[in-house]
């Protein structure tokens, strides 16, 4: 589609003009002869792109620009200018307009700067776009439970975020201490800036080094060029260190200094840089043993634990797993295009007495195996692998099985319903539900 530019100008040589040239280059044009109809021009019709004059009888280009932003805040908008008043085409430019042509202007120069205005403008769009999906994404990222425990972290993760502190989260591997670690950075005021997760074990050691802090190479001619390190690149934003038991005895020192002094020396480099980044680290090691080892340095140790979450395995979080089983099903049936709605009471009872060595990971692999099985909207034991089925139970938690139905089943109508915004006659269709049923079940189950 061929981008709308709305001409405002009380010249009418000049309108005729501009809107000659444009609409040979392909753009679809209109015009106004003053503020006022370019005001109601707008109330009717969205543009791309407003070229306005700055001094016309009436209402002037300042105007207008306040008038365009409060109507359509996307729309680039330019100031046309007389050589003598530059200096009030920049103010419109600290007031919100995108940039400023003088008159009278080379229309090849002209042509060239609205192109480039679109072209940066479909950029900023797909930057908000991509912005929208990574949010979206980090939405079915989040923490998800009801137990005690998660709700102790999620109540440590908001005293924790405002902060700039370093945390270290602790756990066994598959609880989810990446997921931690973003909930800070995105409840954080950094929460605009790249957070960047970084699993140290997965670098060979002999090059963690370059990886964190950069290095400087010389070419045969003398000049020297700088390779930016990761406290560089997420300068502003979050670096999250998984595996810090893995970085090796040298570099501690000088991951150290980064953290206390906030300044690193590239390898090959002789200047200190001043850096602004957050530090999350994580481990599934305990630490004091490492330090009592002589593998880990008791001062970064400390450095790193100003603020400790513990993440608990999630045989300690059982009651946590109906929601985690819905919010997996949800997930996975958007990547396999496929239409679970649940998990049979068998399936519920074994779910919430098996042990979970592998944590939440080993559930979500779980489930996104049994759909991938699944030939029916509900996942039953025939779905399951043998080695599951043959495992042995062990309930330790004295669950009641209808206590894990009900858990279940709450939170597959509370998905259904935020799927139907809310609307119970769409969702009790979505259940294969009566209206009136599904309004015994919201109170059965107290959903709110």
């Amino acid at each position: 589609m061929n981008e709308k530019i709305l001409i405002v100008d009380d010249e009418e040589t000049a309108r005729e003009a501009l809107s000659e040239v444009l609409t040979e280059e392909g753009y679809e044009v209109s015009t106004a002869q003053d503020g006022y109809k370019a005001v109601d021009i707008m109330k009717l019709e969205s543009f791309d792109l407003v070229l306005c004059d700055i001094i016309m009888p009436g209402m002037g280009g300042m105007e207008v620009l306040k008038q365009s932003q409060k109507q359509s805040p996307g729309t680039i908008f330019v100031i046309m200018t007389a050589f003598g008043t530059i200096q009030s085409a920049v103010d419109a430019m600290t007031q919100g307009a995108s940039d400023y042509v003088v008159k009278p202007f080379n229309f090849d120069e002209f042509l060239m700067k609205l192109k480039r205005l679109f072209k940066e403008h479909k950029m900023r769009r797909v930057n908000i776009s991509l912005k929208k999906e990574i949010s979206q994404k980090r939405r079915h990222e989040r923490l998800i439970g009801q137990s005690v425990e998660l709700n102790k972290i999620l109540n440590l993760v908001n005293k924790i975020a405002p902060t700039s502190s370093t945390v270290l989260i602790t756990g066994a591997s598959g609880t989810g201490k990446e997921l931690v670690a973003r909930a800070i950075h995105d409840k954080s005021p950094r929460k605009d800036e790249p957070f960047l997760p970084i699993n140290l074990a997965a670098i060979p050691s002999d090059l963690i080094e370059s990886e964190l802090f950069g290095y400087v190479t010389k070419s045969s001619d003398g000049t020297t060029t700088l390779s930016e390190g990761l406290f560089k690149v997420v300068s502003g934003g979050t670096l999250f260190l998984d595996e810090i038991s893995t970085i090796p005895m040298d570099l501690q020192g000088k991951l150290l200094r980064a953290i206390e002094q906030k300044e690193i020396i590239a390898i090959g480099g002789r200047a200190l840089e001043r850096v602004d980044v957050r530090i999350l680290a994580a481990t599934n090691k305990e630490l004091t043993e490492e330090v009592v080892q002589g593998r880990f340095r008791e001062d970064l140790y400390f450095r790193l634990k100003v603020c400790e979450i513990n993440m608990p395995p999630l045989r300690k979080m059982k009651d946590d797993i109906p929601a985690l089983v819905q919010h997996f099903i949800t997930r996975h049936n958007t990547e396999l295009n496929k239409n679970v709605r649940g998990i049979d009471d068998n399936v519920a009872r074994r779910f919430m007495s098996y042990q979970w060595k592998g944590n939440v990971r080993e559930l979500e692999n779980m489930i996104e195996r049994a759909m991938i099985m699944c030939e029916e909207d509900i996942i039953t034991e025939k779905d399951l692998p043998m080695d599951f089925i043959n495992a042995r139970a062990v309930d330790g938690d004295g669950v009641v099985l209808k206590k894990v139905v009900e858990q279940c089943e709450r939170e597959h109508i509370k998905s259904v319903l935020e799927t139907a915004n809310y609307d119970k006659k769409k969702a009790s269709s979505l259940l294969d539900l009566s209206l009136p049923s599904l309004y015994r079940k919201i109170k059965e189950l107290k959903i709110e």
